[in-house]
């Protein structure tokens, strides 16, 4: 009789041996995100403040920052934007609109409210703060590697997919 070669048991795995990284799971990379972001977003508001100057407070350039996304805003939406009242965004809103960078106009459909728009010189402001903030980050940035970089890049493109549909419902 002939029998069929037998077949060893397999080794037990030694220790030593790498483990395959598990895949990534959602939860973990939620987490990931929770801590990383804020430190991006510290890093983002102390380059714009570092940026502004004496000519705005970091609340006015928010305030700026916001009609320009928002052209045709109300005081009120600047209010709940600010986390502030009314009287305190009507207030910052007035001392735009005296330093030339806000033009407001009566709202056709309720002539007690006003349309809040960025003017040429608002615009120009804004566009220098934010190209001052630009040149800090990207300072922070040119130590990273090619790699480094275009990996960020391709995590910065999977947030953006994943959170513009967050952005539209609202």
């Amino acid at each position: 009789m002939v029998r069929p070669p037998s077949r060893k048991p397999a080794a037990p795995r030694s220790t030593s041996e790498p483990l395959l990284p598990a895949a990534p799971q959602p939860a973990d990379c939620a987490s990931q995100v929770m801590e990383v972001v804020p430190t991006v977003m510290d890093a983002l508001r102390g380059a714009m403040r570092g940026n502004v100057g004496d000519q705005l407070s970091v609340p006015q350039f928010r305030c700026l920052n916001f009609i320009a996304h928002e052209p045709g805003t109300s005081v009120g939406a600047v209010a709940a934007f600010l986390g502030v009242t009314m009287p305190t965004a009507s207030a910052m809103v007035d001392r735009l609109v005296r330093a030339g960078a806000v033009q407001p106009s009566t709202a056709a459909e309720d002539r007690r409210r006003s349309r809040l728009h960025l003017t040429a010189a608002g615009r120009a402001q804004l566009r220098q703060i934010r190209i001052g903030a630009h040149d800090d980050l990207a300072r922070a940035l040119a130590t990273r590697s090619a790699d480094e970089l275009k990996t960020l890049q391709d995590g910065l493109a999977v947030l953006r997919l994943a959170f513009q549909h967050e952005r539209a419902d609202q």
